[in-house]
């Protein structure tokens, strides 16, 4: 298996959705308790602070893997969709995800004790930051791998594929004839 397979695209994508599993387990947010007692300060990473925005970055990740994994042993996908748009998509999808998460910071919590009340805010940290990083370059990584295969997001937009082959959904081995 040689990494030449692989199109510049597919490389920045891959290495990016590996780079964003990494940052998921990074703290990217601190939690602080304020209130009348300064008691704790406790930092919180993707799969800890947030609810379903984790599942959608795995699925970013595995599908990104994915693509790159077909391209590596050499099988041809033939999806109803150009499987790089679909990571460009997810990678997208990933990074809005992020970035609404960097400017509305989840609240972790607010309750009463015997000595007043405390909020739990989480507060941003920089490792969310690579994160939108990593899914930005996942995005990129899609977008410039649709490029050099010929095609762009309007492409899709308008409906134009490279054959009629692409809407029959199956594998077909790289050399195998084009039915």
């Amino acid at each position: 298996m040689s990494l030449d397979r692989l199109s510049n695209g597919e490389k920045i994508a891959g290495v990016s959705a590996i780079l964003l599993f990494v940052f998921m387990f990074f703290h990217w947010f601190g939690s602080e308790g304020s209130g009348e007692l300064q008691l704790f300060s406790v930092g919180r990473n993707a799969w800890e602070a947030l609810d379903y925005i984790p599942i959608v970055l795995v699925i970013t990740i595995v599908a990104t893997l994915a693509v790159a994994a077909l391209r590596l042993t050499n099988a041809v996908l033939m999806p109803l969709i150009l499987a790089n748009a679909a990571v460009a998509n997810l990678g997208i999808v990933s990074m809005l995800l992020i970035l609404f998460r960097i400017l509305d910071p989840p609240n972790f919590g607010s309750f009463r004790e015997v000595w007043g009340n405390i909020t739990i805010e989480g507060m941003v940290q920089f490792p969310i930051f690579l994160a939108l990083l990593a899914a930005a370059g996942i995005a990129f990584g899609g977008c410039l791998a649709m490029r050099e295969e010929g095609f762009s997001l309007s492409d899709l937009r308008a409906g134009r594929h490279r054959d009629q082959g692409l809407r029959r959904g199956r594998v077909r081995r790289s050399g195998e004839p084009n039915l």
